[in-house]
C-alpha cells in the first residue's frame, strides 16, 4: 500500500476518534452555558428541562410521553447539549448506558422523557417495576413545571430490589388530567 494512502486513512482514522471522544469527561455535570435547567438534588434525583421552540395548536394535548429508560447509575447524568463529537445543535441528551440487565449489588438509574408542549403545573412521574401481577419495586416523584414549551428528562437511582427474573418497567407521567405512559423489559440478574 503506498506512504500517501496509509498517512490518508491514520489521518481520517485519528480524526474519527477525535470526534467521537467526549468533551465533557465522565461524570461531569455539563458545562455552564448549556441552554438546560437542571437541579440535581442528592438522594431525590437529576430534573432536567430543555426548551424548544414549540408552537401548539387549539386543542393539542399538553405533554407527550417520550420514553422510559433505565441503566447504570452515573454521577452527571442525564444531561443536554453534552455529547462529544455532536456537530449540530445542543438538542441532544447524555444518559447512563441503555441497559434493561439489572446486575447484582448496584445502584440503576430509571429515567423518563417527555415533551411539554404547553403544560405548567404538578406532574407526577411514576416508575413500575412488576413480573405479571407482583410488584416488584414502585416509586414516584413529584416535579412542578414553571414553564412549558420544551423536553422534560427526570432520572432517579434506586438500590437493586431483591428480586431475580423477568419484569417490566413502566414510567407514567400525569400532568393536570392526562396520563401517559410507556414500558420497557428488565433481566435481574
Amino acid at each position: 500500500m503506498p506512504a500517501f494512502t496509509r498517512s490518508a486513512l491514520f489521518v481520517l482514522f485519528a480524526t474519527a476518534l477525535t470526534a467521537c471522544s467526549s468533551s465533557t469527561p465522565g461524570g461531569a455535570t455539563p458545562p455552564a452555558g448549556s441552554q438546560q435547567t437542571l437541579s440535581a438534588p442528592a438522594a431525590d434525583g437529576y430534573e432536567v428541562f430543555h426548551p424548544l421552540a414549540i408552537h401548539a395548536r387549539a386543542g393539542a394535548r399538553a405533554f407527550l410521553m417520550n420514553f422510559v429508560a433505565n441503566g447504570p447509575n452515573q454521577r452527571g447524568v442525564p444531561c443536554i447539549g453534552c455529547v462529544g463529537g455532536s456537530v449540530t445543535t445542543n438538542d441532544n441528551i447524555g444518559m447512563t448506558g441503555p441497559s434493561s440487565y439489572v446486575l447484582s449489588g448496584t445502584y440503576w438509574q430509571y429515567e423518563i422523557s417527555y415533551t411539554d408542549i404547553s403544560y405548567v403545573g404538578a406532574c407526577k412521574l411514576a416508575w413500575d417495576i412488576a413480573s405479571g401481577k407482583k410488584t416488584i419495586d414502585k416509586f414516584s416523584k413529584t416535579i412542578r413545571l414553571t414553564s412549558a414549551g420544551g423536553f422534560v428528562l427526570y432520572a432517579i437511582a434506586r438500590p437493586r430490589p431483591n428480586y431475580s427474573g423477568a419484569a417490566t418497567l413502566t414510567g407514567t407521567v400525569t400532568c393536570g388530567k392526562d396520563t401517559q405512559s410507556s414500558s420497557a423489559p428488565l433481566e435481574f440478574q
